[in-house]
């Protein structure tokens, strides 16, 4: 893991766990949240690290482009390009981009989720680096290997790294 892009996402928990004891700790907020998380990464890596012309863009095409086979990943220049955001500004803009929906609602309805939902996607980031980084380094993962490499045979599909239900919603989930 990007040890910069930890710093960054748990500078975004601070005032989410703050303000924590104050928010709704309903746990259907947690689940709504994971949802999101599931629903904001799918939607990041298809609609950003895949359309050309974004900041997210080339340097997604360069970790496509260095990696083929798990014995190519495992040298230092693949494993650079491993990382959700690549770079600290971009995660600080993800961890942006993430709230500010929540926060709008937050202001809107007075339903108190940006703090909880901030915290769920920090965890979920952190977990995301690391599973990424494993599946690419030919490490054991609890699910998700095949679904990923198929992806890298395949570009334009199996956009979840975390889960592929999403693939399956949007018709982008590849045949076996």
């Amino acid at each position: 893991m990007n040890l910069r892009n930890a710093i960054v996402a748990l500078l975004f928990a601070v005032p989410a766990l703050i303000a924590l004891p104050r928010s709704s700790h309903n746990p259907i907020v947690f689940v709504g949240a994971l949802i999101w998380c599931l629903w904001f990464e799918y939607w990041y890596h298809r609609a950003l690290q895949h359309r050309p012309g974004t900041i997210f863009q080339q340097k997604h095409h360069i970790h496509h482009a260095t990696y083929q086979t798990v014995e190519d990943c495992t040298s230092t220049s693949c494993a650079e390009h491993l990382d959700f955001g690549g770079n600290v500004v971009y995660v600080a803009i993800l961890f942006a981009a993430n709230g500010a929906p929540l926060l709008l609602i937050d202001l809107v309805f007075g339903v108190h989720w940006l703090a909880p939902s901030m915290v769920v996607f920090v965890s979920f980031f952190l977990f995301l680096e690391i599973l990424h980084r494993r599946i690419h380094l030919g490490q054991w993962v609890p699910w998700g290997a095949a679904h990923h490499h198929k992806h890298h045979e395949a570009p334009l599909m199996n956009f979840g790294v975390v889960s592929s239900w999403l693939d399956c919603l949007f018709g982008t989930k590849a045949r076996s």
